[in-house]
């Protein structure tokens, strides 16, 4: 470390040993203290006009005692700048490791992320906004724990306000919609849960996009394509956490605390069931004998039809097959973004220009390969069923 063009290279008793990287306000090095012979990690502020901000990330970390959070050793100053001394973390950068995994398993996936759930609903306990979850500030060590470590841009309740009118703050493919317009809530973490849930499920970004107009519209109304169909051995439990985090409105999604109670197998019913259930047990009587008088009025509105209309009459309604009553036809677009010519190739030689629109009923499963020049071809099983209107699949270039 630098300073009047001298080298510091003691930090309050901790000798530096090397420098781990640079942030957005400073560096980060491994430091050793003999006398408490513990390794460290220490924050250098090189920005005076983030001073504030800086303190404000020590002053939450000081509060914080979790163990998948990195903890706080020591706030102190060295050649007159500001310095964090925290929990030295020796692991795999997530971030790393899905580069070199491309995608986890349901297990693998469900261990880290429970891990950091419960450091999330820990934080959310205590008032505390992240604001920037994303795999750069996690870190999982070789026992499999997980650590967070960055709370650069976190917020207390009790927060002095840093960010100016108009300025929003945080990693934008990770932002939930709340957050563009500067009103960030707990919630917005779990958004910023999904998506890292679905990047380390898929390999990919739910709301992916070349152009940042359309990676925005696309988060702004939270359309992404299922992972189930990028992932068919997705687990449904693993599905149902990315549903819930990735709603649009935020009163909607689910708490970090509901999202680690289903990731540990523990859901409680939400609030709302349990009004409606103890309003039925409530009023189980008068809900018997209306139920009753429905079944009674039904089997007669049903006799009655049967007598008054001739068998040959009987018709299947438009969209409804005759032999699968009830299963309406939906139709969905297959696209390929970023790539100009693309084909939706079908096992029975047919061969489609993308986009495609692809139509069947609730519950048909269709099997087919998407094709392209320079690419590899891409398998694909997709269910008709209630969801998005268009799927966006991402294809691999060949080197």
């Amino acid at each position: 470390m630098h300073s009047n063009n001298q080298m510091v290279t003691d930090i309050a008793g901790y000798r530096l040993v090397r420098k781990l990287g640079s942030g957005g306000m400073g560096d980060v090095y491994e430091a050793y203290h003999h006398g408490l012979a513990r390794t460290a990690a220490i924050k250098v502020l090189h920005q005076p006009d983030m001073a504030e901000r800086f303190r404000n990330e020590a002053y939450i970390q000081s509060a914080i005692n979790h163990p998948n959070i990195a903890r706080l050793y020591e706030f102190t100053t060295a050649a007159d700048k500001p310095c964090i001394i925290m929990e030295y973390v020796n692991g795999e950068n997530l971030d790393d490791l899905l580069r070199r995994k491309t995608r986890l398993d349901n297990d693998e996936a469900a261990s880290i992320l429970k891990q950091i759930a419960a450091a999330l609903s820990y934080l959310h306990e205590k008032q505390i906004l992240h604001r920037d979850i994303k795999p750069q500030n996690f870190k999982v060590q070789q026992d499999g724990t997980v650590k967070m470590l960055d709370f650069g841009i976190a917020k207390h309740r009790y927060s002095p306000k840093f960010t100016r009118e108009g300025f929003i703050v945080g990693t934008t493919e990770y932002m939930a919609p709340e957050q563009f317009s500067q009103k960030p809530e707990m919630r917005s973490d779990v958004w910023s849960f999904g998506v890292l849930a679905y990047e380390m499920l898929t390999g990919y970004m739910p709301f992916e996009s070349g152009e940042p107009v359309v990676q925005r519209a696309r988060l702004q109304i939270g359309t992404y394509t299922d992972p189930k169909i990028l992932v068919p051995a997705l687990s449904q439990n693993m599905a149902s956490v990315i549903e819930k985090c990735l709603r649009v409105s935020s009163k909607s999604r689910a708490t970090s605390a509901e999202i680690y109670d289903l990731l540990s197998g523990t859901e409680k019913d939400s609030d709302q069931f349990v009004r409606f259930r103890k309003l039925a047990e409530k009023y189980r009587k008068e809900i018997s004998i209306v139920a009753g008088a429905l079944v009674f009025i039904f089997f007669i509105t049903l006799i009655n039809g049967n007598n008054n209309v001739p068998a040959e009459e009987i018709m299947p309604e438009d969209n409804v097959d005759a032999n699968n009553t009830g299963k309406s036809q939906r139709k969905v677009t297959i696209n390929v973004p970023g790539v100009t010519e693309a084909f939706v190739n079908f096992p029975d030689g047919r061969k489609y220009d993308a986009p495609y629109d692809l139509k069947g009923k609730d519950g048909e499963q269709f099997n087919f390969t998407i094709s392209a020049r320079g690419y590899r071809d891409k398998p694909v099983q997709l269910e008709m069923r209630m969801g998005p209107q268009t799927y966006d699949f991402i294809l691999e270039k060949i080197n």
